[in-house]
């Protein structure tokens, strides 16, 4: 997510009916039915909802401090890669120029800009799976990773590493957090021990959420390649089963085994890794917790939306949940 500076110039371009100028402005380089822009939500992107010619698009960008050029190049790459892979994801649309990137050089800041075909289909709240739909669900990151693997090295190289990831970290946790430099240290220690190889590291999505499928007819899109980066994929798994995987006794749950089983029938897995799910947990708690610090990092006096406040009190109780964590 972005700070909350960065959001607020944006949100203050919506109006009450949730269009914004700027989003249109944005949009003229790809072409747009009038009248169909609005606001979607923002979190470490802007995105917007639109149509072209009775079709439906995503807009999505991002503030130039905030992200760089190059990551979403790299991100591009990917899915144009994917483009003829056995799988369904949401793909990038060229603009008008011929651009997969826009760069808007806008009154409030410089933009990078993308747009994406919207998927058809259906979101999924995780009470509604029954173990079927686990199956599914890792059956097709199963899918994915196997398509990863079999990448040209080349379109690694622009994602960035755990290893890059762990010391940005350590350079961002405050000396007072002392609970969090606790857990960095055991999470530094227990990652300097973990093996690496092409069946088991490379290229992850990390954010396969539900909130990042579509479910249609058995198939599942997927969304949201931006935090793409080289881990272990066991990571991937974690990251997806965070809501049912609280401690290592949930290792039996039912509907971890389905998800395992169709990541199985997809691609090798590394059962020394699995066992180590509840630590990529933590390792990813700990990369959110300090994300969640520089996002509400904001001087007193900012003048912010209630909306942002209230957002910036929800993440406070984030923060202190992770923090008590820490010291569990």
């Amino acid at each position: 997510m972005m700070n909350l500076v960065t959001m607020a110039k944006v949100v203050r371009t919506v109006d009450g009916e949730w269009k914004s100028t700027l989003a249109e402005e944005i949009l003229e380089r790809w072409g747009y039915d009038r009248g169909t822009v609005f606001y979607y939500r923002a979190s470490s992107n802007f995105l917007f909802v639109f149509k072209k010619a009775g079709k439906r698009y995503f807009l999505r960008f991002s503030d130039s401090n905030e992200k760089a050029y190059s990551q979403i190049e790299s991100e591009m790459n990917i899915l144009e890669y994917l483009r003829d892979q056995p799988i369904c994801v949401a793909l990038p649309v060229r603009s008008n120029n011929g651009n997969l990137i826009e760069c808007i050089e806008a009154d409030i800041g410089t933009y990078y800009a993308v747009v994406f075909e919207a998927l058809p289909g259906k979101q999924l709240e995780i009470e509604e799976l029954e173990e079927d739909d686990f199956h599914a669900w890792g059956n097709h990151l199963g899918r994915l990773h196997k398509i990863f693997k079999e990448m040209p090295a080349e379109y690694r190289s622009g994602r960035k590493d755990v290893q890059d990831q762990l010391d940005d970290v350590f350079k961002n946790i405050p000396d007072y957090e002392t609970a969090a430099l606790k857990e960095f240290d055991a999470i530094k220690h227990w990652v300097g021990a973990l093996g690496r190889s092409n069946e088991n590291f490379g290229v992850i999505h990390y954010d396969f959420e539900l909130d990042n499928l579509i479910w249609q007819d058995g198939e599942i899109g997927i969304l949201d390649f931006d935090d793409c980066m080289n881990n272990w994929f066991v990571a991937d798994i974690a990251y997806a089963l965070r809501d049912i995987l609280k401690t290592r006794d949930d290792m039996e749950n039912p509907f971890v085994n389905a998800f395992i089983a169709g990541y199985q029938s997809e691609t090798q897995i590394d059962q020394l890794l699995v066992k180590e799910l509840p630590m990529f947990i933590r390792m990813h708690n700990l990369f959110t917790f300090v994300s969640l610090l520089r996002i509400i990092d904001v001087p007193e006096s900012m003048d912010l939306s209630e909306g942002l406040i209230n957002l910036k009190e929800k993440l406070k109780q984030y923060i202190e949940k992770y923090r008590n964590s820490f010291s569990s």
